[in-house]
């Protein structure tokens, strides 16, 4: 073959290859203009279209270089404090796409909890048009029947009561910006502290824990529990419910698996017996350093031992923490001189019986009881 021929041929391949990328390059020029010209937005503080554009090119170019960033973007900033459009279904769409992308521990840890936040707020937005739909129907009956004047007026205030509360939270729910930056340093260090091994509470803390269960002797159980944050560490969740002990609140730890999210451990202040008690004591923990606490009811718990002794509930309580169990005790309802040394806080049975059959591997005797 002559050598211009050659020439000839090699030039034909090198064109057909430059060809065949044209396309990608020129999505990926087509998705920087939308991300620069979102960036300026956002710069301007025009949140609601920032996102907009973000979200073009997470929907049209997901084959270039800036998808994962644009879903990112597209997600924050629709639940952007100062965005005058909030969307939070969008937000939460587009985090649960992020999700399923491939992320680091900590940036999927992240966009979690974001997650969960959004699915609170839907909750709470459910909850509050529950409220005002039972206020308009309480209306149209105090409005009819006269005769129960009275009564219905009564149950309007504690309802409006209710729904004030509710508009209060979820207020300051939409108001938040979840910083997730800032709380990365102190995860770091506190790591740090979880892997030194954690004391026993001085006998001034039991005497502190066993006075305020004595005021609760004469009360029958204690379902209603107020859960102040999840974390997939179960260390840094130990190391804050000891500090929460150290503050004389009584707070503990329990597992929990999420399905397509693995484990979690929640950490838990206090058991009360009924749930106006418990959101009464919610109000406090929120002044304090807790916002975004909450009340569940969680009825079942492990019961590792019950006894009247304090020094063998302690020895029984240093066992369990010598092996990961966090452990808190609850004034037993059928005596009034004996304590229940429980571990963890369950919605059912089932769930409580996983934890049971794990302690006694090591060496327990569980029994899954009524809290």
């Amino acid at each position: 073959m002559e050598r211009p021929n050659v020439i000839f041929i090699i030039l034909c391949f090198l064109l057909a290859g430059c060809v065949s990328q044209f396309p990608g390059l020129k999505f990926e020029s087509q998705a920087r203009s939308h991300m620069e010209r979102a960036a300026a937005m956002e710069e301007s503080s025009s949140y609601h279209k920032a996102a907009q554009e973000y979200a073009i090119v997470a929907e049209r170019y997901p084959s270039t270089s800036y998808y994962k960033r644009a879903v990112w973007r597209a997600g924050l900033l629709n639940i952007h404090p100062d965005n005058s459009k909030i969307d939070c279904s969008a937000a939460l769409f587009w985090l649960k796409v992020y999700l399923g992308l491939s992320l680091s521990s900590e940036e999927k840890e992240a966009a979690a909890l974001y997650v969960a936040m959004l699915e609170h707020v839907d909750g709470l937005q459910a909850k509050f048009s529950s409220c005002v739909a039972e206020k308009e129907k309480l209306i149209a009956v105090t409005r009819e029947q006269c005769r129960y004047k009275v009564t219905s007026t009564q149950r309007l205030k504690k309802l409006e009561t209710k729904l004030a509360q509710v508009r209060d939270e979820l207020k300051k729910m939409k108001e938040v910006d979840v910083r997730m930056q800032q709380s990365r340093d102190k995860n770091s260090k506190s790591f740090e502290l979880a892997q030194k091994p954690l004391e026993l509470n001085n006998d001034g803390d039991n005497t502190q824990q066993l006075s305020k269960q004595n005021d609760l002797k004469h009360q029958d159980l204690f379902p209603y529990t107020i859960q102040v944050s999840s974390r997939k560490k179960k260390e840094i969740s130990i190391l804050e419910a000891m500090k929460s002990r150290d503050k004389g609140n009584p707070g503990f730890v329990s597992h929990a698996y999420i399905p397509d999210k693995g484990d979690w451990y929640r950490v838990f202040i206090g058991s009360y017996r009924t749930v106006e008690e418990a959101e009464q004591a919610a109000v406090e923990l929120k002044k304090e350093a807790y916002p975004h606490a909450f009340v569940v009811k969680m009825p079942f718990a492990i019961q590792i031992g019950i006894s009247s002794e304090k020094e063998e509930l302690k020895k029984l309580e240093a066992d369990l923490r010598s092996k990961g169990h966090l452990a808190y005790s609850v004034l037993d309802r059928l005596s009034n001189d004996k304590i229940r040394l429980l571990v963890g806080a369950f919605r059912t049975e089932e769930e409580a019986e996983t934890l049971a059959k794990e302690l006694q591997k090591e060496g327990f005797e569980p029994q899954v009881v009524q809290r």
